[in-house]
């Protein structure tokens, strides 16, 4: 058996659609990958920035410290005096004289008796802090008493740190004069060093109110200072982007952090929001365009496929009405026929002559609607006469098999293309007669719907029907319904899409309705106007 050649697959197209895609998505991909290295690049120059730009200000703390006057810790024993017996406090002017005078000296046990009287003066530690008190205590004074006096008084908070912070770290700079920046398990730093006389400091307050500027100065950072050998790991769930010593900073370093709401950050999630619009947006289009690409060629395959079909029919169609006219009349022209059997040859060359006529029409009327060449005549009409005569053309072929015409006709009036209207119902007719078994029946009916200003023609028969999954297919160019192979009745597929197309043309539609084995009817629905 020959096997029948199909279209071949468009399957070769893939490739071609989809290797263009892996590069554009593989070049959309480095693109937002190389914007991303870009945005992290400049992310890293502003943090260096920033860096140096704490560093630098915790220098500029360093460069105007605090002085702080030395002091003999344990005391030096000074010598006794009477003064020591006013200490007691019973003779009160005499306390607050010597609370007066800066030259008081130093007891016994190396306390500033200056600095005694005016604490018993003030009940011990209690009694408001006064500036002149403060300066006594911490700069005409100093003592080992200094740090335990302002405890106890409501006063300034960095006189109270700088005190707490020398007496806990002398050892440190006794041991080390340069020691320089010191940072605690808290995390919190001061600078201390000690100068002839004197010791230099800059308090955690003032090195704490730098890094909260710096914190409060960018939305993009935040800085936090610690050792070269601290274990604290990273500021929460933040991103380390750099670090830098701070200069004589005794290992102390400035760590700079993401803060992950920055518009460095924005602009990184922007940037790889439109790079996964961009390789989605392509993908989609790509995926689109295979589709209809698909679609197309599969669509063009089927109608080739279609028209091969349509021009074998037509060549057979053709070829079967030719050669029994061409038998017909060589055996008409031998004379060879008696006179019965000549006048049914001449009956059935006009016949097949008619048949020969409307399927050459229907081509011809076809290829010119199709290419918009097809002239419509509409003129008023009378649609009962119209129908009538149509229907007494069919009567011969509906008798020879054996196929009752009936036609109900209602006066209508209307503009029309009159032979348009005629073909329509010729095909309809054609095809209920040709589908329809012997012995049944054929109706044409028609409608008129005043409300609606429409006019019906419907065209029923009582044949083998059509299947509900083909009834949306009967009105395509050149589709014939059923097996090919096995499809005994004639046809070329082009009759019931002429019928759509001229329904169109007026303004009306065609619908069928149908069930298998009960029959079918084909109605033209056209407006009165």
């Amino acid at each position: 058996m020959a096997r029948r050649k199909t279209s071949s697959s468009p399957a070769w197209l893939l490739p071609v659609v989809l290797l263009p895609l892996l590069w554009l998505v593989f070049l959309a991909w480095q693109g937002t990958r190389n914007e991303v290295r870009t945005i992290s690049y400049l992310q890293k120059d502003a943090a260096d920035q920033f860096a140096r730009q704490v560093a630098g200000q915790l220098v500029e703390l360093t460069r105007h410290p605090r002085v702080i006057p030395k002091f003999p810790d344990p005391p030096r024993p000074g010598e006794p005096s009477p003064l020591d017996d006013v200490l007691d406090g019973h003779d009160v002017a005499a306390l607050t004289e010597l609370g007066s005078n800066g030259n008081a000296g130093l007891t016994p046990a190396g306390l500033p008796r200056q600095v005694l009287a005016v604490l018993r003066l003030r009940g011990g530690a209690a009694g408001p802090a006064t500036e002149d008190l403060i300066s006594l205590l911490t700069q005409r004074q100093p003592s080992v008493l200094t740090g335990r006096a302002l405890a106890g008084l409501d006063y300034q908070r960095d006189e109270q740190m700088a005190w707490a912070d020398l007496e806990r770290l002398r050892p440190l700079v006794e041991r080390d004069p340069n020691l320089g920046w010191v940072c605690e398990n808290n995390g919190r730093c001061c600078w201390l060093k000690s100068d002839d006389g004197h010791w230099l400091y800059v308090s955690r307050d003032k090195v704490r109110d730098v890094m909260r500027t710096a914190r409060m100065g960018s939305e993009d950072f935040i800085a936090r200072l610690s050792t070269s050998t601290d274990d604290q790991g990273g500021e929460g769930v933040y991103k380390q982007l750099t670090y830098l010593p701070v200069q004589g900073g005794n290992g102390l370093r400035v760590e700079v952090f993401a803060t992950g709401s920055g518009h460095f950050e924005e602009m990184t999630g922007q940037s790889r929001r439109w790079g996964s619009l961009t390789l989605g947006g392509a993908v989609a289009v790509t995926i689109l365009g295979l589709y209809l690409m698909h679609r197309t060629l599969t669509r063009e395959r089927k109608l080739s496929e279609m028209k091969s079909q349509f021009v074998a029919s037509v060549s057979h169609e053709l070829r079967s009405p030719v050669a029994s006219i061409r038998l017909m009349a060589e055996a008409l022209d031998a004379g060879k026929v008696d006179d019965a059997t000549a006048a049914n040859f001449h009956r059935l060359i006009a016949r097949e002559g008619a048949r020969l006529s409307t399927l050459v029409g229907n081509v011809l009327d076809h290829a010119r609607i199709e290419q918009g060449r097809r002239i419509w005549k509409i003129e008023p009409c009378n649609l009962a006469g119209l129908v009538t005569d149509t229907t007494r053309v069919m009567e011969p072929l509906a008798k020879e098999k054996d196929i009752t015409l009936t036609v109900t006709t209602l006066p209508i009036d209307s503009a029309v293309d009159a032979g348009a209207i005629q073909q329509a119902l010729v095909n309809l007719l054609d095809n209920a007669i040709k589908f329809s078994p012997p012995g049944s029946g054929v109706r044409v009916v028609m409608a008129n719907h005043e409300k609606s200003r429409t006019w019906e023609l419907a065209v029923a028969d009582q044949g083998s029907g059509i299947p509900r999954k083909e009834q949306s297919r009967i009105f395509e160019r050149f589709y014939r319904p059923g097996d090919e192979l096995r499809r005994e009745t004639q046809g070329t597929g082009i009759g019931l899409s002429l019928v759509k197309a001229i329904a169109e043309a007026h303004g009306g539609s065609v619908r069928v309705d149908s069930e298998p084995g009960l029959g079918s009817t084909f109605t033209l629905r056209f407006p009165l106007a």
